[in-house]
């Protein structure tokens, strides 16, 4: 009975003191609710500095630009064939809008666009240009415009093509890989015609008439029934022959061949034409690439200029000394000195030190082509029987 009693007396106290807990939390709740942060020593909630306001449209006029097509299939096209379509660019919005060219693919080009304001309610046609030359198969190509407007600073325009090889030339390069000097040679390709209609071939002509020119002919006669068969569905043919008379001087040779056609999309099929006239001379020295037969003197600095020295090795001569002269340079300030032979190796060769100068002051120039016509050269005039004219092209730019 004490212990019963004693439990009550424990008891009532707790269940009291929950229920008054209770009730005065609910009371505090109702009067100020919990704002959902602990209140620590007054502090208020912090504002973070990532929280935006909401972005408000400016209240000035504004471009805009709307674009009704922004791709185009051109379908099937010959590879070496120039096509265009032209984009039509409208301004919508409130103010001027402005354009300009932006980035692009490789053979793909924006022509009549460089940077223009095109007025509120007016249109601009944006013409893009593809080159279709050494593609095969589908080809997809790109072209941006940057704008002002702001919710559309670039627009992008895509162009495809099926490319397709309807005349091919096999190969597609003619090398003669070395050519003796006092021998002659002889290198030929063949022309395939696929295409439906009939080809005629008008003629076939250098496209350069350089110093080797009159060492070259070429003639082009049409393949046969049987020689068509080398290549399935080849409709006609023509093979182009080119023949190297003696005499070439030493050193690269750097042709394109035409031939000439009577087709509209086509009317000349070219042709590179490449080689090197070799004896038993050489030349060897810094910047000197024996491949191709260029001294390479890089982009020249016009208030420094340039210098390379190379040497030009021959077979000693018997009873007479060896004389070498610069005949004439490409372009006229080139300055070229030869210095007197030197016997080394036990009198198995001759060695001619060459100094090829380009003088401060001169230019600027650009003599920076890949093809001989678009370089400078050096003709050097000898009394070696193996050698009696060197060419020597040179690769270089003033600015």
């Amino acid at each position: 009975m004490k212990r019963s009693l004693w439990a009550i007396v424990v008891l009532v106290p707790v269940v009291l003191g929950v229920v008054v807990g209770v009730t005065l939390g609910w009371w505090g709740v109702k009067r100020q609710p919990w704002p959902g942060y602990p209140v620590l020593a007054e502090a208020q909630p912090a504002q973070s500095g990532l929280t935006r306001a909401p972005e408000q449209e400016s209240s000035e006029p504004q471009p805009r630009i709307e674009v009704a097509e922004d791709s185009y299939d051109f379908g099937r096209i010959e590879s070496n064939s120039v096509v265009r379509h032209e984009f039509t660019v409208k301004n919508v919005g409130q103010a001027p809008l402005r354009v300009s060219v932006g980035d692009s693919s490789c053979r793909c080009t924006v022509l009549n666009l460089d940077s223009a304001d095109i007025p509120p309610g007016e249109s601009k046609a944006v013409t893009l240009e593809f080159n279709g030359k050494d593609y095969f198969g589908p080809v997809t190509q790109r072209a941006t415009i940057l704008t002002n407007d702001p919710k559309r600073p670039q627009v992008t325009f895509t162009v495809k093509a099926d490319v397709v090889k309807s005349i091919r030339v096999v190969p597609s390069e003619i090398v003669f890989s070395r050519v003796v000097k006092m021998q002659p040679a002889v290198g030929e390709a063949k022309i395939y015609v696929f295409r439906d209609q009939p080809i005629k071939v008008t003629g076939v002509e250098l496209a350069h008439k350089d110093d080797n020119a009159q060492f070259i002919e070429l003639d082009v006669q049409p393949l046969n029934s049987g020689e068509l068969t080398v290549e399935p569905g080849a409709k006609a043919g023509y093979r182009v022959t080119v023949r190297l008379k003696p005499g070439l001087p030493l050193g690269p040779i750097q042709q394109k061949i035409r031939v000439l056609t009577d087709q509209k999309d086509m009317p000349e099929i070219e042709i590179p034409l490449a080689g090197r006239v070799e004896s038993d001379v050489n030349i060897v020295g810094v910047g000197w690439d024996a491949a191709r037969g260029v001294l390479h003197l890089g982009r020249i600095n016009r208030s420094s200029g340039a210098e390379r020295r190379v040497m030009l090795r021959l077979t000693p001569l018997v009873g007479e000394s060896l004389k070498v002269e610069v005949e004439r340079t490409v372009p006229d300030f080139l300055q070229v000195t030869v210095e007197e032979p030197r016997n080394v190796e036990a009198s198995l060769s001759l060695f001619v030190p060459i100094s090829v100068r380009v003088p401060p002051g001169v230019g600027p120039a650009n003599y920076f082509g890949m093809d001989e016509a678009q370089l400078g050269k050096v003709i050097l005039k000898t009394n070696h029987p193996d050698a009696p004219e060197v060419k020597i092209l040179v690769r270089f730019a003033v600015d």
